[in-house]
């Protein structure tokens, strides 16, 4: 009897233990998880983007801030369907693209904010490096 009461005290003390202190954004400590604790100054924003109908390229404009008064960071035409920046957090960032389908023009619109992501894990915060942004510029087909 002495046995089982201190194997039941062994395996309440470990469950206290292990239930204290480290956990993950799902409340476990994973001590296999990789915790960057620096935070990032800098992460990537992604235009996805659509082939223009006319096979011209597509023209793309970059802003810091909104596109209404925001500051340009780059211009340019292209036939690639993703482009990428890396950029430094905390920033509001948009872009536009221009399409041409037939006689029309089509501008397409996106923007979000940059911000680095985090989690607890084993009473650490950690910062997500591979946080990226996706500005959808992509036409519906």
């Amino acid at each position: 009897m002495k046995r089982i009461f201190y194997s039941l005290i062994a395996i309440f003390s470990v469950l206290i233990v292990s239930s204290c202190g480290k956990t993950t954004g799902n409340g476990e400590c994973d001590q296999d998880i990789t915790c960057y604790t620096q935070k990032p100054e800098e992460l990537f924003v992604k235009l996805q983007l659509s082939k223009n109908e006319s096979d011209s390229p597509v023209e793309v404009t970059f802003y810091k801030g909104d596109i209404d008064d925001g500051d340009i960071i780059d211009n340019f035409p292209t036939d690639s369907t993703e482009e990428s920046y890396l950029m430094p957090i905390n920033e509001d960032y948009s872009a536009t693209a221009r399409y041409l389908e037939g006689q029309d023009t089509i501008i397409a619109v996106d923007g979000e904010r940059l911000s680095a992501e985090s989690f607890e894990n084993c009473d650490e915060t950690c910062y997500d490096w591979d946080h990226t942004i996706v500005l959808d510029l992509r036409l519906d087909n």
